[in-house]
């Protein structure tokens, strides 16, 4: 039931722009491809036919449940972005979004995503994070504990890009969107 009940919460979004955001994440993505946090598979659809195989993983079953109608071909696997049962260097590119906020220890998680990237794979997130106003920052630390209650775990307020930074990615492009309070991080694994 949580699965389509994202899936409703999220429709509206796609239209007014989630739905080309996703298909920008990973446009011109070549060779292995994993998914962190892929819920119910809703940047699927968008992948280039120059990615030669799909992994997506999620903690949580139903959502890959639902998933697996999205695409064809796709290996799907519960698991958590924390520990991550892939073999090291595995990946050319790792892809996530709006997932960044929900991870309780992410520093762990972009760890492991360093570890199963190939020496000068490419990171790619999009993800909602602090904002650099002030006024938008104080208001999403207020609303983060509410807010992280009714959504299953997001923080509204957390400053990604330097947890990527901190992780020891190369940042290549950082382009915000919504005043800030959203963005896509491209990197690579030195």
């Amino acid at each position: 039931m949580r699965a389509l009940a994202y899936d409703a919460v999220m429709a509206p979004l796609g239209w007014v722009g989630l739905n080309a955001a996703r298909r920008q994440l990973v446009e011109g993505l070549s060779g292995r491809v994993l998914e962190v946090g892929a819920g119910t598979g809703l940047a699927l659809p968008g992948y280039p036919d120059s990615v030669t195989s799909v992994t997506a993983v999620d903690v949580d079953l139903g959502a890959l449940t639902r998933a697996r109608e999205r695409r064809s071909g796709v290996a799907l696997l519960q698991a958590d972005a924390q520990a991550l049962p892939f073999a090291d260097a595995s990946f050319d590119a790792v892809v996530s979004s709006l997932v960044f906020c929900c991870v309780d220890a992410p520093a762990t998680a972009l760890s492991e995503v360093m570890r199963v990237l190939k020496p000068g794979g490419e990171l790619r997130l999009l993800e909602h994070v602090r904002a650099p106003s002030r006024v938008l920052a104080t208001a999403q630390d207020l609303l983060t504990p509410a807010w992280r209650k009714l959504s299953g775990g997001c923080r509204l307020n957390r400053d990604t890009f330097r947890l990527v930074e901190t992780a020891g990615f190369r940042v290549v492009r950082r382009e915000q969107r919504l005043g800030g309070m959203g963005e896509f991080i491209f990197a690579r694994r030195p």
